[in-house]
């Protein structure tokens, strides 16, 4: 006797029918009208939360490295998990330690779905913590908050005639017409021109408007507001500590570079890092097959600011500008005196 085969998916819910016509409308079931006729919902996991919303921080009251910062590095994680566990915390105790040469060191929760903030009731204790396990004097850690994570996008050319001149004004009347072009709320909004003098020559400004991350997208890279659509563009902050990455000169970023070639941060040819080799067949250091910084006699390194004999990325460049209490930690919110207009 003859084992029965059991039935499909799609046969489960729809009757087997009799006739061509029937096995081909069968055939032509879909997954969706299967999962409906079930009464099954299938739902899309959230997407991944950006780093930046993921990440908290603290930085130490004078801006200079640990001496001990490999460690902490090393130890911070487990640090801030014994705190949350001590606590019955039900959050995700998984966390990556990294360090920056101002003293500051951040976590990044590695969990994708769990935000900064949420660890905000145990901020005050991890910082206690911390400040006991490596000990620093008179320059302790300040209080573990969120890294910043606003963003800020440039509306361009609107007419004055439809804006506040005053800034002060200028975020309600951008705010209730973007909640209801995007249905999302702004933070903040300010002219990328302030100087109301600057107004009585010209007929448009362009506004600057701060989001959360996740809403930038939902401007980007165009709003109707006014009945008219306005371009929309990413703000990037840069400072005199900003170094481009195309010539390794310092107080601008890539996309603002007025070099019209790249440098190598290596040796101050005209070429990338990647494309960096050394001439030397027989490199000791395999630095003809590899980019290395100073490999061998035969390729010196150059740094392209000051031509002594080291990188461009070097802390110890002359070149490079001195860090002052005043320089942002971390990601640096933009500031309307030192932005960078850049493309997407």
């Amino acid at each position: 006797m003859a084992t029965k085969t059991a039935p499909t998916y799609a046969q489960a819910v729809v009757p087997p029918a009799k006739g061509k016509k029937g096995r081909q409308a069968q055939a032509s079931v879909s997954a969706s009208s299967v999962a409906v006729a079930l009464g099954e919902v299938f739902t899309k996991p959230p997407p991944p939360l950006p780093q930046a919303v993921r990440r908290f921080f603290t930085s130490r009251t004078t801006f200079e490295p640990h001496p001990e910062a490999l460690k902490i590095a090393a130890h911070f994680p487990d640090i801030a998990a014994s705190v949350l566990r001590e606590a019955n915390c039900s959050l995700p105790l998984s966390f990556t330690c990294t360090g920056n040469d101002k003293g500051s060191v951040s976590l990044l929760g590695t969990d994708l779905h769990t935000p900064a903030s949420a660890y905000t009731p145990y901020f005050a204790p991890i910082t206690s913590r911390l400040n006991k396990a490596f000990p620093i004097g008179n320059s302790p850690w300040d209080l573990v908050k969120p890294a910043p994570n606003e963003t800020q996008p440039l509306i361009h050319s609107i007419p004055l005639v439809f804006i506040p001149s005053d800034d002060a004004q200028l975020f309600p009347s951008l705010h209730e017409s973007i909640r209801n072009a995007r249905g999302l709320s702004i933070l903040s909004a300010r002219s990328i021109n302030p100087d109301p003098e600057s107004h009585d020559q010209r007929s448009t400004t362009s506004g600057v408007v701060t989001v959360a991350p996740p809403d930038a997208f939902a401007i980007l890279p165009s709003i109707n507001l006014f009945s008219r659509n306005w371009r929309v563009q990413q703000m990037f902050s840069s400072s005199k500590n900003s170094q481009c990455k195309k010539c390794w000169k310092f107080g601008h970023i890539p996309t603002r570079c007025p070099s019209t070639l790249p440098v190598c941060p290596f040796c101050s040819l005209a070429h990338t890092k990647a494309e960096h080799g050394c001439p030397n067949a027989s490199c000791p250091k395999s630095g003809n097959l590899r980019c290395v910084l100073a490999c061998c006699p035969s390729s010196v390194a150059c740094c392209p600011n000051c031509q002594e004999e080291h990188s461009a990325r070097s802390r110890d460049c002359p070149s490079r500008p001195k860090t002052t209490p005043e320089t942002p930690e971390v990601r640096p919110r933009q500031t309307q005196d030192s932005m960078d207009l850049v493309k997407d």
